[in-house]
């Protein structure tokens, strides 16, 4: 039975300077997104959003001003996107990807291909009702790729993005707890901006 949901790419080496709430650091993993999340990976789902939609700076002088700049937010990026499994084969996000985008995959039954990252990235196939994935190709492989590929039936997707957006409304539960015990007086606006930012709700009905 294959397996969709939202992931965030785990934080680099130069976040270590952060200080104002814990977070998991770099480990070269994918961080699941999803209502029972520890609060450090929560830290690092935000923390990663604010550095990557700001200038980069990590100095805060507090945590209110960190969640003050979090929810006023003109542009927002989080590297990341969504972990396809399925037969021992997982199809991950590629480099520049971004959930903020991931609601683009409700146009892959029809043909549309979201944007997944580069480099290397993910070939697509559509071959009547079959979907078929090729993880890690590389460029001169793009044309015509090979190797292990992971395939799923259009009709299934509707119900993983829905398991998807499950899997975001959790996570924004896990998002109100965290904030609420760094500033209670802000946790409502920034579960309300993030909220937006990664679009939930937007799931069509199946």
């Amino acid at each position: 039975m294959p397996r969709l949901f939202p992931v965030v790419e785990s934080l680099p080496p130069a976040y270590s300077s952060f200080e104002l709430w814990p977070f998991r650091g770099h480990d070269g993993e994918w961080i699941p997104l999803h209502r029972e999340m520890p609060p450090a990976d929560v830290g690092a789902v935000v923390l990663s959003l604010l550095g990557h939609s700001t200038s980069g700076e990590l100095t805060r002088p507090d945590v209110r001003a960190a969640f003050d700049e979090l929810v006023r937010l003109e542009l927002a990026f989080l590297p990341g996107g969504l972990q396809l499994e399925a037969d021992g084969i997982a199809v991950a996000p590629g480099c520049c990807a971004d959930l903020t985008d991931w609601p683009d995959w409700h146009g892959l039954p029809d043909g549309k291909e979201p944007l997944l990252g580069h480099g290397p990235g993910t070939v697509f196939e559509f071959d009547g009702e079959i979907i078929r994935f090729w993880p890690d190709a590389d460029d001169e492989d793009w044309g015509s790729p090979s190797g292990r590929r992971l395939e799923i039936r259009r009709q299934d997707l509707p119900g993983l993005l829905q398991g998807v957006d499950r899997d975001l409304a959790g996570f924004l539960d896990a998002l109100r707890a965290w904030a609420r015990n760094l500033e209670p007086s802000l946790a409502d606006q920034v579960v309300t901006a993030v909220s937006g930012y990664l679009r939930v709700g937007e799931c069509p009905s199946a």
